[in-house]
């Protein structure tokens, strides 16, 4: 999130809020707690005497009155949907949350300041443009986690090469590299031998153990986790499924394959069908 020493500048979730008929849109700090979350929508609402509340998302209960303090910013993400309860425990009001938007809260000195840094951050990388729909989204975040806990369950370093093959036949071709002391994996996708040789991949995935912002490509819900296609594009509707089902063989191939076949060495190749999980070293 943005932010400026010694500068007014106040990062927002803007929040839709529905209750029966009455629907309003709040804006509220993202350093507040739920409690506080719940003492705005009880006034707002007219139900500022009810003491019991309790934040749900996905049916898991994330902050309620006998929770320790949750900060909104720990846990709130665009388009979440929760429900909030109030009232008497036995019998709650049920009130739909939407995140809707995030904003910045600031003087006209700060916004100026702000978009002068964007500017420049634009010019060395451009913005991100997603144009995945939500499941899409989610498919796909999932299949990039689940890849990199296979990673982590490894150990080695440098670079490696795979060849992926479908009942014989070429179906990807891979390099994947370690980088020890900055604790980043990437993994480049080919679509056959030569373009591996020219170093013209499809994708490059890139892996970090700490948060990164302002990067090019596609970047989901796991912030340390991106995918870049093309040289300089994010994920498009018409690869999406392309991309995720490697992404699974992938995962598949260093989840099921002992680490002395995937990491023989530097100047050998793995090479995997997974139409009947055979795998040699060439």
């Amino acid at each position: 999130m943005n932010s400026f020493v010694g500068d007014k500048m106040i990062n927002k979730f803007r929040l839709k809020v529905a209750y029966k008929e009455n629907k309003i849109t709040i804006d509220v700090d993202e350093n507040i707690t739920f409690k506080m979350l719940s003492e705005i929508i009880n006034e707002k609402l007219l139900l500022n005497k009810c003491k019991f509340y309790e934040f749900i998302h996905n049916d898991q209960i994330i902050d309620s009155v006998n929770k320790e303090d949750v900060i909104l910013k720990d846990y709130l993400e665009l388009e979440q949907e929760l429900i909030y309860h109030t009232g008497l425990k036995s019998n709650p009001y049920f009130i739909k949350i939407i995140v809707w938007d995030y904003v910045i809260d600031t003087d006209d000195a700060v916004i100026k300041k702000f978009m002068k840094l964007v500017k420049k951050m634009d010019q060395e990388k451009p913005k991100q443009i997603c144009y995945l729909n939500k499941a899409q989204r989610k498919f796909i975040d999932t299949v990039l986690k689940d890849c990199y806990d296979s990673l982590e369950n490894h150990s080695f370093g440098g670079e490696y090469h795979y060849r992926i093959l479908r009942k014989g036949n070429d179906y990807l071709f891979v390099t994947l590299i370690y980088y020890m002391l900055d604790d980043k994996y990437e993994l480049y996708l080919y679509d056959s031998m030569d373009e591996l040789k020219n170093k013209l991949y499809s994708y490059l995935i890139t892996f970090y153990d700490t948060n990164r912002a302002y990067f090019k490509g596609y970047q989901g819900s796991n912030r340390n986790i991106f995918v870049l296609y093309k040289n300089d594009e994010t994920i498009i509707p018409g690869e999406f499924e392309n991309i995720y089902n490697a992404i699974n063989r992938i995962t598949h191939m260093f989840n099921s394959i002992d680490s002395d076949y995937l990491f023989a060495g530097h100047d050998k190749c793995l090479v995997y069908d997974f139409a009947d999980d055979k795998y040699w070293i060439e």
